[in-house]
């Protein structure tokens, strides 16, 4: 369908959009060939003029040759390119993405930007595709566990794991069927929050790139959350998004992992130097599973002090180990 004058303003933003920055600043000429070669509308400057003064009205900032001394350009723009440089880069390397999702993902981003600034993140292209999901209904999964938890109902779901062909199989025959809380992002991975009508715990987690297969029951009302449930508090406290029970622990670390303590369990805990000068006691505060296997893996630098029960779960992993030591 041939384009009528109507769609002048439109199309003039778009090529502002698409070519022109600070560095790439279009003369009035080069806006009108971009109109009659992309659109097939002739416009003459007075209509540009007045194109440009109508997005200009709408809240659109455009630096004119009156600013500039030489032409147009589109000065705002929802992300700078180190804003986007981010967002690309998570967008790679989230194992929770396809790897076919991720570059119609980047490629949405991109268009965000000036088309002389995209090339800027092809380098980026391959970042985690050997770990990402092959999961491919995991967009319609959040969708539909956006509008559960937004009507406040129960849904269903297949569960997966993964077999010896590393393919997504059911964990069980039969589905889960929860009352979603909320999503959440944690240890590189997306988790729905919920209770599940199968365990006790009254809160459970589930990847959601390992859920399939999911209906809203929408005759079935969703059980409310733990009075006081707070998606934040409760990513923080679990460790390695490890649940079941939490409590306080004193940790005696080597000075060199200070930073790895204060960036796993946040600057607000008690830290208390130690008069060694090397060491240092650090009370943190959530699942005690979690913690437990944090420990374990600075073995040689972190030593649990308390409590007995999480100090000997401590000992008798060291115990079991399958190195026969």
């Amino acid at each position: 369908m041939k384009l009528t004058a109507k769609a002048n303003t439109l199309c003039v933003l778009e090529i502002l959009k698409e070519f022109s920055d600070f560095d790439h600043i279009l003369k009035m000429s080069e806006i009108i060939e971009r109109m009659r070669a992309d659109y097939d509308l002739s416009l003459d400057r007075r209509t540009v003029y007045s194109c440009v003064a109508v997005l200009s009205e709408m809240g659109y900032e455009i630096s004119t040759p009156e600013d500039n001394g030489k032409g147009y350009y589109l000065e705002n723009r929802d992300f700078d390119t180190s804003e986007m440089r981010m967002l690309i880069d998570s967008v790679y390397s989230n194992p929770s993405i396809p790897g076919s999702y991720s570059a119609e993902l980047v490629e949405k981003l991109q268009k965000l930007l000036p088309r002389s600034k995209r090339r800027t993140y092809a380098s980026l292209t391959a970042l985690g595709s050997e770990r990402k999901t092959d999961n491919k209904e995991i967009f319609l999964s959040i969708d539909m566990l956006d509008e559960a938890i937004s009507r406040c109902r129960k849904v269903s779901f297949v569960y997966c794991k993964y077999n010896f062909d590393k393919k997504l199989v059911p964990r069980k025959d039969e589905k889960y069927i929860v009352s979603p809380f909320a999503m959440v992002a944690a240890n590189e991975h997306y988790y729905l929050l919920c209770k599940c009508d199968s365990h006790d715990d009254p809160i459970s987690q589930f990847r959601i790139d390992k859920i399939k297969s999911i209906n809203i029951l929408d005759d079935v009302p969703a059980s409310a959350p733990p009075k006081g449930f707070s998606p934040i508090n409760y990513t923080d406290r679990s460790i390695f998004m490890y649940g079941g029970e939490t409590g306080k622990v004193v940790l005696r670390c080597d000075n060199s992992i200070l930073d790895h303590v204060i960036d796993r369990f946040g600057a607000e805990i008690s830290i208390i130097k130690n008069p060694d000068g090397k060491t240092f006691d650090a009370a943190v505060t959530g699942s005690l599973t979690g913690i437990v296997y944090w420990a374990e893996s600075y073995i040689d630098l972190c030593e649990v002090i308390s409590p007995a029960s999480v100090r000997n779960r401590v000992m008798d992993m060291i115990k079991n180990n399958k190195y026969g030591l």
